[in-house]
């Protein structure tokens, strides 16, 4: 008898559940209709981390408040090309997509909107930040499909390493007493001393020098022979005539090979480098079991975060601008750049209505309260201003902005790159970038980045770095190289390549590495490299013309 009755109620439960449902789904649809809250979809290919609704955050909600709208910002897991691959297969796209490597095989696809419109007639702030780059934005068909990162008002120097450099671990350079490696071997050399005293660090085996080579991250094996040699963003421009040319084939991508291969022969080449995915990469750079790598410090930026906030730090790194001998002068500071990341666009299939929300929240994001917003955060809570309008932060603001979980909560990691923000300096003087701001850098240094200053005599760890030439060209892989073209056959061939045989030249024994060299070297001259080298030379000639 009572089982029946439950029964009964359980039915009862279940449908009046099922109608609260539908009512609370009929009015968030019927609020969302209104215009009260709209949620779209930002997928970016150009990094991972943890997926976030951007009004989980505070700056977020502070927009959405403003605006009406939100985004679900959903990151890669994998491999980025078969992500967007399927994208484009299937049509079926988010509202606002970084394609990363793949943006240009979305806009051969028609996956990406014309933007030109939208932003002239509802984004006058978005239009104003584009300004000087406006015509540059521009595919050869007219039309502005992505909007990019980093847009530059002014050029900055940067107190710290964000960019490509040779990095060696602290300790190593503290035991050894505070070398100054200028030049390929003698950085090696310090790494081998260090290792063979170390066989094994933070309990485990010692690695002396690793490399990344996975999905899109190739830099970190094709670009060293062209910063070894003095160039700057790993291709080679002639100053004068703008001539262009790969160096893949070139002495110096030989001589960069051979040193790994020296390298290995001596046990000091990580052998997993090559299969490693991105995760176990930036899991062995934060073991502190690591010596030494190259690349641009961002790529490495959540395991050097995790390193900085270790109670050891020592097991931190410091970066240098290694050339391949003295005299080489070196290029690895990114010159002042009006374009410095893939960029997000619009994608078809998004409706008239939500074309004019997004843009608009778009271009409340680019007004300078809200570009002040995303990068120093709140007058009094995250930073401060003195009599003179410098910005700065107190130690407890330094130490705060820096922990994660704040940056997470805050919103300074969903809603600042990759979204339309400026680079360089505001109009009052104040750097964009807190980090950048010397008020900020100066206190933010502890007492072992002290010690590392004072004994390498300098102020900040950039002084080591000459200032970058001119290049207004920068940076290259702007150029729009069209699908199906010898250039994008010689790109992606070329790619694959040299994914299949550096590794078969670096891991060689010494002995065979002439040959191994031989064979890599013909097989890349049969790519139809000049294709490729003429449409580079075109855009940087092209780029160079409209930034006169």
């Amino acid at each position: 008898m009572f089982r029946g009755k439950t029964k009964l109620l359980l039915v009862g439960l279940i449908t009046m559940l099922l109608f609260v449902t539908a009512c609370s789904n009929k009015e968030k649809a019927s609020s969302e209709k209104d215009g009260d809250v709209f949620t779209y979809t930002f997928f970016n290919a150009s990094s991972t981390g943890k997926d976030v609704n951007t009004a989980d955050t505070k700056i977020g909600k502070m927009f959405e408040e403003a605006t009406g709208v939100n985004f679900d910002i959903e990151h890669i897991v994998g491999d980025s090309n078969q992500k967007i691959g399927t994208m484009i297969a299937s049509g079926e796209y988010p509202e606002l997509l970084n394609a990363q490597n793949a943006t240009n095989d979305v806009i051969d696809a028609g996956g990406f909107l014309p933007l030109n419109d939208l932003i002239e007639e509802h984004a006058p702030n978005l239009r104003k930040l584009y300004d000087p780059i406006w015509e540059k934005m521009k595919n050869e068909d007219g039309n502005i499909y992505i909007l990019p990162s980093g847009v530059s008002n002014g050029y900055v120097k940067p107190p710290n390493i964000d960019q490509n450099a040779f990095f060696i671990r602290r300790d190593a350079l503290k035991e050894l007493g505070y070398p100054h490696p200028k030049t390929v071997d003698e950085y090696f050399e310090i790494i081998e001393e260090y290792s063979k005293k170390h066989p094994t660090l933070n309990g485990a085996k010692t690695i002396p020098y690793t490399l990344l080579q996975y999905d899109w991250h190739v830099g970190q094996l094709f670009d060293p022979p062209a910063f070894l040699a003095g160039e700057q963003e790993g291709i080679m421009v002639d100053d004068e005539t703008l001539e262009v040319s790969v160096h893949h084939n070139k002495d110096i991508t030989k001589k960069w090979l051979e040193k790994l291969n020296e390298i290995n022969a001596k046990g000091l080449f990580d052998q997993e480098s090559f299969t490693q995915n991105y995760d176990e990469y930036l899991a062995k750079i934060s073991s502190g079991r690591v010596v030494g790598f190259f690349g641009p410090r961002w790529e490495s930026g959540t395991a050097l975060d995790t390193l900085e906030q270790d109670d050891d730090p020592y097991n931190d790194f410091m970066g240098f601008p290694i050339v391949f001998e003295e005299g080489i002068k070196d290029q690895y500071l990114n010159p002042e750049s009006f374009v410095t990341s893939p960029g997000m666009g619009m994608t078809t299939g998004t409706s008239e209505e939500d074309q004019v929300r997004i843009i608009k929240f778009l271009d409340h994001i680019a007004k300078i309260d809200s570009q002040k917003l995303i990068t120093w955060g709140i007058e009094g809570e995250t930073y401060e201003v003195n009599e003179e309008g410098r910005f700065y932060r107190t130690e407890e603001q330094i130490a705060l902005t820096t922990k994660e979980e704040f940056r997470d909560e805050f919103g300074f990691k969903a809603l600042g790159w990759y979204w339309p923000i400026m680079s360089g300096t505001f109009n009052d003087g104040n750097a964009v970038d807190p980090n950048n701001q010397p008020e900020v850098a100066e206190l933010a240094y502890d007492e072992v980045d002290k010690e590392f200053l004072d004994a390498y005599k300098i102020e900040t760890f950039t002084d080591l770095f000459t200032e970058p030439d001119p290049a207004p060209w920068f940076p290259f892989w702007d150029a729009v190289i069209e699908t199906g073209s010898e250039a994008q056959l010689y790109d992606q061939q070329s790619r694959d390549l040299i994914k299949r045989s550096y590794p078969d030249i670096i891991l060689a024994d010494p002995a065979d590495f002439d040959d191994e060299w031989n064979k890599f070297k013909k097989e890349f001259e049969k790519l139809p490299v000049e294709a490729y080298e003429k449409v580079l030379e075109d855009s940087v000639k092209r780029e160079v013309e409209l930034m006169k």
